[in-house]
């Protein structure tokens, strides 16, 4: 996005690049052998080149849906701007992976709106695993426990009993669990839940035969 006209922003931003020096890449990634420049680094480089060039940073976070979004805006003392949006998307549902995103975020789309080089020498390894929290064994895959959560608070709330529930499981992931689930497969889980799938796909006579097979036993009221 942008305003009606960047003519002197555009100006200025050619000015900042011409001054600009490169940014020196301080830190190291261990776990990809990738060297980057970190916030605090980036923003000693650029601070006084903005200022000279009448240029100035905003960078707030918003929020669309379940999304988190970082906006960096780029604006000059006429009163023009030029904004972009970056999805932040941590690994894990946690504040240390949140904010290891929203640093990762800010660096890249700093970089990108400013036209400078600063980032992993190995983006495509950063871009689907943020640093610094340490990759296991395909991370991203392992249900967390706000969907393990949600996905018992959306059977609570639709009446499912768990004999229904575990056959859905095996009949529709192949699992036994709610904790052998992927994060995907938690949130179809979740989505069929909430449209009564679990009713309208397993039909109630293949729902007790499959139950007494996963060890269910019938109890009188």
């Amino acid at each position: 996005m942008k305003s009606e006209t960047i003519s002197e922003l555009a100006k200025a931003l050619s000015n900042f690049q011409g001054k600009m020096t490169a940014v020196k890449k301080d830190a190291t990634n261990p776990f990809y052998k990738s060297k980057y420049a970190t916030l605090d680094t980036i923003w000693e480089t650029i601070r006084k080149p903005l200022s000279e060039s009448g240029l100035s940073i905003a960078q707030t976070m918003n929020v669309f849906g379940d999304k988190s979004l970082l906006e960096t805006t780029l604006y000059h003392n006429s009163g023009e701007w030029i904004s972009g949006t970056q999805l932040v998307n941590p690994i894990k549902d946690d504040p240390q992976s949140l904010g290891s995103a929203i640093s990762y975020a800010r660096r890249y789309s700093l970089s990108a709106l400013l036209g400078i080089v600063a980032d992993e020498d190995d983006d495509a390894n950063v871009a689907t695993k943020l640093e610094p929290v340490k990759p296991t064994t395909k991370p991203s895959e392992k249900i967390t426990t706000a969907l393990t959560n949600k996905i018992y608070a959306s059977v609570k709330e639709k009446g499912i009993t768990s004999d229904q529930a575990k056959v859905y499981l095996k009949e529709i992931f192949n699992k036994t669990s709610t904790k052998e689930l992927t994060i995907s497969e938690a949130s179809k889980l979740i989505e069929d839940i909430k449209a009564g799938k679990l009713n309208k796909e397993v039909k109630q006579s293949k729902l007790t035969e499959e139950a007494k097979k996963l060890g269910a036993v019938e109890v009188e009221e």
